[in-house]
């Protein structure tokens, strides 16, 4: 019953072709073509996206093909912190932390940049899924900024990662679902 109480309110999301799994917001979802199209123009884009209903909240997952370790989780974060604040000087709110979850380790970091109507957060975070790095972002307004890191937090602590992939196209409990 407790678990349940806990649970509401969030969905279970397999990412990544199933190596990742975690709980997001409920009403989060998948975004439309159309959407993606304006918000990230360039190529790549990221390969997971969910966002909240009216989109000024986004979690994005990205599994890259670059080797990365638990002992190396700490010093990327703290690194790709560095590479940030050379280009928004002044930026980073949060310092590279590392979470240990049942997953694994995982390395964090958050920073803040201008907007047109509203400041933002951008909240990025790397682990390790089959020995490559995942690198993940969360991204929300400023004046939110509490009760979305301890969100975050809740979401990275939720994530697993998953011993052998789903078959293709059984990616999301959401899947095909647009916002």
């Amino acid at each position: 019953m407790e678990e349940n109480r806990e649970r509401a309110g969030w969905q279970e999301v397999h990412c990544l072709e199933g190596r990742l799994y975690l709980r997001i917001p409920e009403k989060y979802g998948r975004p439309s073509d159309e959407w993606m199209a304006a918000r990230f123009p360039g190529i790549p884009r990221p390969q997971e996206v969910y966002r909240s209903r009216d989109g000024d909240r986004i979690i994005t997952f990205n599994l890259l093909d670059k080797p990365l370790q638990e002992r190396q989780v700490y010093p990327a974060a703290k690194e790709m912190e560095r590479m940030i604040s050379h280009v928004y000087p002044e930026s980073i709110r949060i310092r590279a932390r590392e979470l240990r979850t049942e997953a694994g380790r995982i390395g964090w970091f958050s920073f803040i940049t201008g907007g047109i109507r509203a400041d933002s957060v951008h909240c990025m975070f790397v682990l390790p899924v089959k020995d490559n790095m995942m690198l993940g972002s969360y991204h929300f307004p400023e004046g939110t900024m509490e009760a979305d890191r301890r969100m975050f937090i809740e979401m990275l602590k939720s994530i697993s990662i998953q011993p052998d992939p789903l078959p293709s196209g059984k990616q999301g409990a959401i899947h095909g679902t647009e916002i």
